[in-house]
């Protein structure tokens, strides 16, 4: 537990002189008051100086800034596209998710965890070089059913521009692994300020554009080279680490990497692409699985409801839970290295994000279409109450991050799979159920988010009680 500064004053007896009607005097009771002051200021710098709340707050910090930008152009951008834009933009971004989300097979993600810099320059390599792979091989399968892939996910603009997936795809792949790159140098400045040029950038484009031709190609062309100049930032701060040739010299056994070395760490944390990128697949696809099944049952604007709804109702996952969530994991990494216990920090971590996201995960419960309507104009009302429902499971999403992100410590990765696996079903169950059965898209919502509240709690439950039982070898 941190603990401010003592100060001599407080170790000696307290001095009470006492008024006629028995009262302490003002001057006792000024000076207890001080010392309640001085002793939250001292803890209140503690605080501030901890290593682990100064990376938090900047990684936290950075990510507010671009989500604050982008939620200020929304109401201009949402009244240029409109729903239709917006839907056919969401399935392209729901399509792309399935196979980028896991682009480098999750090697990026194990970037923080080794002691060694020779096995993170390793993994970093890897994930390069699987994420051109796939990207390959995407282009292939784009190129060649971009007509049926359109049909089949409902589609509505041009499937020529399905081309752009590849691209993208490997952008992701890229972007994965240069940002734990980033992490584990403790570059969180660095990253905060690519963030903001790059939501900055993005956003005025957008809108400039919008005026001219607002359009779904527009939208899906922008967001492309948005990414495009995040990848080119993120290389360029992660360069000069990565190159050093200084630590070779000083540090024989952290060399560069070689086939060897990459076969090597591709095999010592096989469990990410066996265990992790799959899980990683089935989680990102039940969360695209409603763009998908929306825009073919209903239409694209339905899709375009639910793209503006996750963005909004997301956004305290990408504020907080998001950008700290690395800077968490490198703290567990740390307690896990030094035998640490790691539910204590876990269960912190877990209901001070509870605490944190009752206020803007339960306003949008409340005000949801209000909101929607004010804010983005009367045709979105509708986004307003199917962000009412996720804003739920949102709720849960967000206090989950703390024991997701120890998985990998605890060697849960395989449970994890399967655990996303019936989640996955269950929330395409129940959104099929709404759609189909009850006719309609807000019950589809509704049990959609129903279902994936209790499984993300059963989740956060199940990783506390076995937290101090299972610690990755290492």
């Amino acid at each position: 537990m941190w603990r401010g500064n003592s100060h001599s004053a407080d170790l000696a007896p307290p001095i009470h002189s006492t008024m006629e009607d028995g009262s302490l005097s003002n001057g006792t009771n000024a000076g207890a008051f001080r010392r309640v002051v001085d002793r939250a200021t001292g803890q209140f710098h503690t605080l501030r100086k901890h290593p682990f709340i100064r990376s938090a707050s900047v990684a936290v910090g950075g990510a507010a800034t671009a989500q604050f930008l982008t939620i200020a152009f929304s109401p201009l951008i949402t009244r240029l596209y409109g729903p239709e834009a917006f839907g056919a933009v969401g399935v392209f971004t729901a399509t792309v998710m399935i196979i980028g989300s896991f682009a480098d097979l999750m090697y990026g993600t194990a970037i923080v965890l080794p002691p060694s810099g020779t096995e993170a320059r390793s993994l970093l390599k890897l994930s390069a070089l699987i994420s051109i792979v796939i990207s390959a091989i995407s282009l292939l399968v784009f190129g060649v059913f971009r007509h049926e892939i359109a049909a089949a996910i409902g589609f509505s603009a041009s499937p020529d521009l399905l081309f752009f997936a590849p691209v993208l795809i490997l952008l992701s792949g890229l972007c994965q692994p240069l940002h734990h790159w980033l992490y584990r140098q403790g570059k969180f400045n660095e990253i905060s300020r690519i963030n903001i040029i790059e939501a900055l950038a993005n956003n005025v484009s957008k809108v400039s554009i919008g005026f001219v031709s607002a359009t779904a190609p527009v939208l899906l062309v922008l967001g492309i080279l948005s990414k495009l100049l995040q990848t080119i930032l993120l290389w360029f701060r992660a360069r000069p680490s990565i190159m050093r040739r200084e630590e070779a010299s000083a540090h024989p056994s952290d060399s560069p990497p070689t086939a060897n070395s990459l076969r090597a760490v591709a095999y010592r944390y096989r469990d990410f692409p066996l265990f992790r990128a799959p899980q990683k697949w089935f989680r990102d696809l039940s969360y695209t699985i409603p763009s998908l099944m929306l825009a073919s049952l209903v239409g694209p604007s339905a899709a375009g409801f639910y793209l503006l709804s996750t963005r909004v109702i997301q956004l305290p996952n990408t504020v907080i839970a998001e950008a700290a969530g690395p800077v968490f994991l490198a703290r567990i990494a740390k307690a896990s290295h030094e035998s640490d216990a790691l539910r204590p920090i876990l269960l912190r971590g877990t209901v001070a994000l509870a605490a944190i996201g009752l206020l803007p995960f339960g306003f949008v419960a409340v005000t949801g279409p209000w909101l929607f309507g004010l804010v983005f104009g009367a045709e979105w009302v509708i986004a307003g109450e199917y962000a009412r429902w996720l804003a739920l499971s949102s709720y849960f999403a967000f206090i989950a991050v703390p024991t997701l992100s120890a998985v990998p410590l605890m060697n849960l990765q395989g449970h994890l799979l399967v655990y996303e696996v019936g989640t996955t079903a269950l929330r395409a169950g129940a959104l099929a159920f709404g759609a189909l059965y009850l006719q309609s898209d807000l019950a589809a919502i509704a049990l959609f988010a129903l279902a994936g509240s209790g499984a993300t709690l059963a989740q956060i439950l199940v990783c506390l009680v076995l937290s101090n039982s299972r610690v990755r070898a290492g």
